[in-house]
């Protein structure tokens, strides 16, 4: 069984997403600094902030090249399998015969590399099969809906 890898954009697009992350973060840290009125306490904001960009630029730089590396999915006729994860790998497996609704969706980043995510939920829960080409998405999400028809129809028929 052969895990698929991403497409190159993909870290691309995990990198810009850090970086929208830590921006939002520091301009937090920044904000309360502004409010803060005692200057001691003004000045442990300011090192806090100052060793928080120190921290989010080795984040933008080193922690989307693992996730792209450590990101993968294969969609075989048993179910769909997502492993993924920075310091904890995380394998999530979905049955195919458990699959009730599909949702293909893009962020606003995701739009700017023209990659998008496909959502499977099922009776028990979801999961999500990300940063996908949108033709590989749009193709996955067409097998998928075949695949919930053809179950759907073989269940009727054992109703029957």
């Amino acid at each position: 069984m052969d895990y698929v890898k991403l497409d190159p954009k993909a870290q691309k697009c995990m990198r810009v997403n850090e970086i929208i992350k830590d921006a939002v973060l520091l301009s937090m840290v920044l904000t309360a600094d502004f409010f803060i009125l005692w200057e001691s306490a003004r000045t442990a904001c300011l090192l806090t902030g100052a060793g928080f960009l120190v921290i989010a630029v080795l984040c933008s730089i080193f922690i989307p090249k693992i996730r792209y590396e450590r990101y993968r999915y294969i969609i075989d006729s048993e179910g769909i399998r997502v492993r993924e994860g920075i310091f904890w790998i995380k394998e999530t497996i979905i049955p195919m015969e458990r699959l009730h609704k599909l949702q293909v969706s893009q962020g606003p980043v995701d739009r700017i590399f023209k990659l998008s995510s496909v959502k499977v939920t099922t009776a028990g829960g979801d999961g999500t099969i990300k940063f996908l080409t949108d033709g590989e998405a749009a193709q996955i999400a067409e097998n998928l809906k075949d695949k919930i028809n053809e179950i759907a129809a073989e269940e009727r028929r054992k109703q029957l």
